[in-house]
């Protein structure tokens, strides 16, 4: 029996983001740093880039919640698991511990999926894509800054830098004075 994978606008972003030069590198550097679910970064882009206000309370509770509940519990165990295979576990071969660890990922990736799935049904605002860019790229770094908030997450210069290449991969055609107005922006929130 296979999982049931509805179409999700979200997910196929975040394939397309997390896919370029740096992000997954930023990605799990922030969420190393401060203990966050890189889910909920690429949700605050994928918000902004299609034009959604930015996200109220109500909005980050709920994706909270969905976060909490499954990323933690779920998709942290999962990884968890796959994290530890990369130790030796003789006498177990090395080479079966690498498949074990292969199909775990696997899993991981699916739980992911599913977690973008539940992510995206607490949407409830509309798109506007006739928006700015730069008013686009505005909505996702407040979106950013409100999960980063709520973490009471305090940002260092790491942390700006990989919030850089985030940005730059989610609007990769967006002129360097645009970027650089939406970071000055994100580091006074």
């Amino acid at each position: 029996m296979s999982l049931v994978f509805e179409e999700c606008p979200f997910w196929d972003f975040a394939l397309q983001v997390y896919g370029r030069e740096g992000v997954s590198t930023a990605c799990i550097a922030l969420q190393d740093r401060h203990i966050l679910d890189v889910n909920l970064i690429l949700l605050s882009m994928w918000l902004g880039h299609n034009g959604h206000p930015v996200m109220d309370h109500d909005a980050l509770t709920r994706a909270l919640d969905v976060s909490r509940r499954w990323n933690k519990d779920i998709v942290c165990g999962i990884r968890a698991v796959r994290l530890a295979l990369k130790d030796d576990f003789s006498p177990i071969s090395a080479e079966n511990c690498e498949t074990l660890r292969k199909s775990i990922l696997s899993l991981e990736i699916e739980g992911e999926h599913l977690e973008h799935m539940a992510l995206t049904s607490t949407v409830t605002s509309a798109p506007n894509l006739e928006l700015e860019p730069s008013l686009r790229m505005a909505i996702c770094t407040a979106n950013l800054g409100l999960y980063l908030t709520c973490l009471e997450a305090k940002l260092g210069e790491e942390d700006y830098a990989d919030v850089r290449v985030i940005l730059s991969a989610t609007f990769p055609d967006i002129d360097e004075e645009i970027l650089e107005s939406a970071m000055l922006s994100f580091a006074a929130i």
